[in-house]
């Protein structure tokens, strides 16, 4: 994915996180899984913005499908997310449904990690006042990496420009004796998948045109079959074909008009018959029915590239997650 900067690596082997019921459904027999030994999973951390992620057989060893993150700094206390996936798989996915995945796993976290990052630019412009006035307190956690990542951003952060400058005048804005009291945003704000994501992606943006022109399609067939019902008898079935008279002694004109007038009369005869055929009861209530589908699909579709995880949903959320995913 990149190879400038520095990194720095993680692993740890496998562990079961499912609690009983769920592994015996979910995983394979234990007969299998002692034939094959556990994955690591790594985490790799390329300065300055590059975090992708991976289970090997090995802390070096090929993965079958890698995940990577870039959080690239947009201004003070904003950033850009951004992502990747690549894996030995026989076929493309298409982008908007990894978007729609991804948009549901960062609503997870997203709205706890903005007061985390409140937390944060408090410490760092804390530190900046300490610093300025020479009472700089050093913190050795015991962990190698967060050692490592704190000196790499202790080391840049105060040279990005302007960064020093708008962190403080934010907190002297709102902050009193320490505590901040600036408003806190709202879930829909935070969340806002339109705002943040969809509006600026030709991917996602595209599909929900496409949504839109399918309910809009789906609608105009669904009340166009309606209006044919009520207009067309139940009765009607098919329209006899006009007979053809003799040509003879005819003028190449009256000939051509003839032929025209048969042509016309066939399509008529043929559009009638499909109009028959599709106001049909099973035929007529089918259609209606994938109308209705159509217009559903795409309308629950269109739904994922808005505000979606609200309160209510967010606290399903957390309980199939205590349920499902408990440590042992």
């Amino acid at each position: 994915f990149c190879d400038g900067g520095w990194k720095i690596r993680s692993s740890v082997n496998a562990v079961e996180k499912l609690i009983e019921y769920n592994r015996d459904v979910r995983r394979d027999s234990k007969k299998k899984k002692e034939k094959e030994p556990p994955k690591i999973a790594t985490s790799t951390f390329v300065a300055p913005s590059l975090i992708y992620l991976a289970r090997r057989t090995n802390s070096t060893a090929p993965s079958a499908f890698t995940s990577a993150f870039w959080v690239c700094p947009t201004g003070t206390g904003k950033s850009r997310f951004m992502s990747a996936s690549v894996g030995k798989i026989p076929f493309s996915v298409p982008r908007w449904m990894v978007h729609i995945n991804l948009n549901n796993f960062l609503d997870q976290d997203t709205f706890l990690l903005c007061g985390q990052h409140r937390a944060v630019l408090k410490r760092e412009a804390e530190g900046y006042l300490q610093m300025d006035n020479g009472n700089a307190k050093e913190n050795k956690p015991n962990n190698r990496l967060p050692v490592r990542i704190g000196q790499f951003f202790d080391a840049t952060l105060a040279r990005v420009p302007n960064r020093k400058e708008a962190l403080l005048a934010w907190y002297k804005q709102n902050s009193n004796n320490n505590i901040l009291f600036e408003p806190w945003p709202s879930r829909e704000e935070v969340l806002d998948r339109y705002e943040q994501h969809t509006k600026i992606c030709p991917d996602s943006m595209g599909l929900v045109k496409k949504c839109d022109k399918v309910k809009v399609g789906s609608k105009l067939v669904g009340l166009a079959m309606i209006f044919m019902k009520m207009v067309v008898k139940s009765g009607v079935s098919t329209m006899a074909a006009t007979t053809a008279s003799v040509m003879t002694n005819q003028s190449m004109i009256g000939t051509t008009r003839q032929i025209l007038s048969q042509s016309t009369s066939v399509m008529s005869s043929f559009a009638h018959r499909i109009i028959a055929y599709l106001l049909q009861g099973k035929n007529f209530y089918s259609i209606l029915a994938l109308m209705a589908l159509s217009y559903s699909i795409a309308s629950r579709i269109k739904k994922e590239f808005f505000f979606k995880f609200d309160d209510e949903l967010h606290r399903e959320d957390i309980k199939f997650i205590a349920k499902n995913w408990v440590d042992l």
